[in-house]
């Protein structure tokens, strides 16, 4: 199917990488069916683009990638939500947000995109680690805000 979008034009999506969010993403409740684009020209770096609404995308990176650190715990509730099976049927993603340059890029761990690629479901965690921030600097040379 085609679709026009803000970012990228026109653009053609492969039914069956279409991913529904039941709950949608906090703050864009209605918006229910996204599909992750690559970034060509920024490696590491996707665009989350919502089906419905051509202007609502997201940048995304992959959080392993920028911080090998990070870890966390899928509650059992958000688990069961997605019908993950096997850990190797999860990726994780995080919005990025980049305000002037991406050198000041940051990104939220605090509430990671967890997808089941095998249902093609996802959900935006929310986390309780106080040890975490929704503005976390992308790159380390950038300060967190």
């Amino acid at each position: 199917m085609k679709m026009e979008t803000t970012r990228f034009g026109e653009i053609e999506i492969n039914e069956q990488e279409i991913i529904t969010f039941p709950d949608g993403i906090p703050g864009f409740e209605r918006d229910r069916r996204f599909v992750i684009l690559e970034l060509e020209d920024l490696d590491g770096f996707a665009c989350l683009q919502c089906i419905d609404r051509g202007e609502l995308s997201f940048i995304i990176v992959n959080p392993f990638v920028f911080f090998p650190e990070y870890e966390f715990n899928l509650p059992d509730a958000e688990a069961q939500q997605l019908e993950i099976a096997e850990p190797g049927d999860v990726a994780v993603w995080s919005i990025v947000t980049i305000r002037d340059e991406l050198e000041s890029a940051t990104v939220n761990l605090v509430a990671p995109i967890v997808l089941n690629r095998q249902k093609r479901l996802g959900k935006q965690v929310i986390l309780v680690d106080p040890n975490l921030s929704t503005r976390h600097a992308l790159f380390r040379t950038a300060k967190e805000v």
